[in-house]
């Protein structure tokens, strides 16, 4: 079966962390802005239909020439985001129209989304209700107390590092995010529909699939390129 899925890109940051003197979205990667390989990636797939972007709202005139120039076609929206990443989220969600099956997630500053990853999870989430991107802890977790003094280690087995993207269906994440208080707090989409006792499944993820957030990670992005 062929859903109809909108993708959700929030791409506000303001890149403090990477040492920039430009916002995040804008930062170079390998000669181009670094939002445009995640929205080309989402552009390109053939399991999304339309795409919004939630930009800094003094840089949405500047995201929209840089769609122009990459020939991304299936932007529909250029929104204000928000002080917080939920709230961009929730600034596009609300544009999104009812008619579409799946609403898929990803962040602007995740570059390598793989097709397979965004396939699996709009399937994922038809079959589930919401699916969320993860990779498995693979170092040892220590549990701290006051004063920095180890408590416990906790048992990594079950313990599990989400990504994007994050895929939901839409009726689902209507009810979720309208249903969260304090949207502010929420630093990840899929703990909306868990605070439901709504099913989440894990799609098992990739180390590529980095996020950039400091100048170490812009340097690793390149390498992967």
């Amino acid at each position: 079966m062929r859903y109809k899925v909108a993708a959700i890109v929030p791409a506000a940051g303001s890149g403090k962390r990477l040492g920039s003197g430009d916002k995040k979205p804008f930062v170079l990667l390998a000669g181009k802005p670094l939002v445009t390989y995640a929205l080309k990636a989402l552009d390109s797939s053939k399991y999304i239909d339309q795409i919004y972007v939630a930009a800094d709202p003094d840089s949405i005139g500047r995201l929209k020439s840089v769609i122009e120039k990459y020939g991304i076609r299936k932007v529909v929206k250029v929104v204000a985001g928000a002080v917080t990443r939920a709230g961009s989220v929730k600034n596009c969600f609300d544009l999104v129209d009812p008619s579409f099956d799946i609403v898929l997630i990803h962040d602007g500053a995740r570059p390598f989304p793989g097709e397979s990853d965004i396939m699996n999870s709009v399937l994922l989430a038809a079959r589930f209700g919401g699916s969320v991107t993860a990779i498995p802890v693979t170092d040892t977790i220590k549990l701290a107390g006051k004063g920095l003094f180890v408590r416990k280690t906790i048992d990594r087995s079950s313990l599990w590092r989400a990504q994007t993207p994050q895929a939901f269906r839409y009726d689902i994440f209507k009810k979720a995010i309208s249903g969260t208080k304090n949207i502010s707090n929420v630093t990840d989409d899929a703990s909306m529909l868990e605070r439901l006792g709504k099913t989440v499944k894990i799609l098992k993820g990739s180390p590529r699939n980095i996020k950039v957030t400091t100048k170490e990670d812009l340097k690793i992005a390149e390498v992967l390129i």
